[in-house]
């Protein structure tokens, strides 16, 4: 069997000594692609957010119709039954882009009408182009609803705090939903610059967790990391972590028994921003004739080490 290496690339490249953070908080890779690439329609409209979909599906909505609308206006209104002429061009593109409008929806109110071989033709591709979209859309909605996606909170800022004798690195999570996430598991690594010889490179490190693994997530959770002679964190004060442009890699996957799935969540915290002397307030408590209340807002609330604890 081959030994791991205390140092593993872990797809991340061992030649990269910028020190921008490699992943983002987000759990986005901090990667820039230029050149070849390939680019899926499906995968950017179920991919982005709901707001800027919406917005392409209103504009793509208006355009067509407003496009459609102008063919109608060249073949002449005279073609329209129950559309007179305004005098505007304007107003009459309007009035023919909202006879596309009931056109592309199959709505028809039955006040106007194509009248002649072109408008028919016009309004039947109409048609067919709406029936493509309206399907389209379909999809792409449920799509978007139906897409595995861990709804788990984490705090803003990891910390630097008291552990039994030592100290610890930690953060926390929490499930922002009601559902069940069982089996969830958590990998920490921990990433910063390497003087290897008479080169530079980028060294990876597994943290040992506390525990990196809970079968039910019905509270928060604080990953632990203590820091012991085996971490790559030993005896480093905070200027010293913070000279060396480090970065903690999170991932963390459960089974979501909503979806049936696995679902999985990354985000990075980086040296800089890590914040000594505290620990994490708690978040639940016991509430007579309540029973256990957890309070979410609370994830990211810390206090002095000197602060009794709570």
């Amino acid at each position: 069997m081959k030994k791991k290496k205390e140092n593993d690339d872990f797809g991340l490249g061992s030649k990269i000594t910028e020190s921008h953070q490699i992943v983002n908080p987000d759990g986005t890779f901090n990667v820039v692609r230029e050149g070849k690439h390939y680019w899926s329609p499906y995968h950017s409209l179920v991919g982005i957010s709901w707001s800027f979909f919406l917005l392409i599906v209103l504009c793509a909505f208006i355009g067509i119709n407003v496009f459609f609308g102008f063919l109608f206006l060249l073949t002449g209104l005279e073609t329209i039954s129950g559309l007179e002429p305004s005098g505007s061009f304007f107003e009459d593109l309007a009035n023919t882009t909202f006879f596309s409008i009931q056109t592309f929806t199959t709505l028809g109110y039955g006040t106007m009408s194509p009248n002649g071989f072109w408008s028919h033709m016009i309004a039947s591709f109409d048609s067919l182009i709406g029936l493509m979209a309206f399907a389209l859309v379909t999809g792409l909605i449920f799509a978007r609803f139906a897409k595995p996606k861990a709804q788990i909170l984490v705090s803003k800022n990891a910390i630097i705090a008291p552990y039994q004798d030592g100290e610890s690195f930690q953060f926390r999570i929490v499930n922002k939903r009601k559902n069940k996430i069982v089996d969830l598991e958590a990998i920490v690594l921990f990433t910063c610059l390497e003087e290897r010889g008479a080169e530079i490179k980028r060294g990876y490190h597994t943290l040992s967790l506390e525990r990196d693994k809970v079968a039910l997530f019905p509270l928060n959770w604080t990953i632990v990391h203590p820091i012991t002679e085996n971490s790559p964190l030993y005896k480093k004060s905070e200027a010293d972590l913070r000279r060396m442009n480090g970065e903690f890699i999170v991932k963390i996957k459960g089974y979501d028994e909503t979806y049936a799935q696995l679902v999985h969540l990354n985000c990075s915290f980086s040296t800089q921003s890590l914040i000594w002397g505290v620990r994490f307030k708690k978040m639940y408590f016991d509430v007579p004739g309540e029973g256990v209340v957890l309070h979410l807002d609370k994830i990211d609330d810390t206090e002095p080490i000197s602060a009794p604890k709570a």
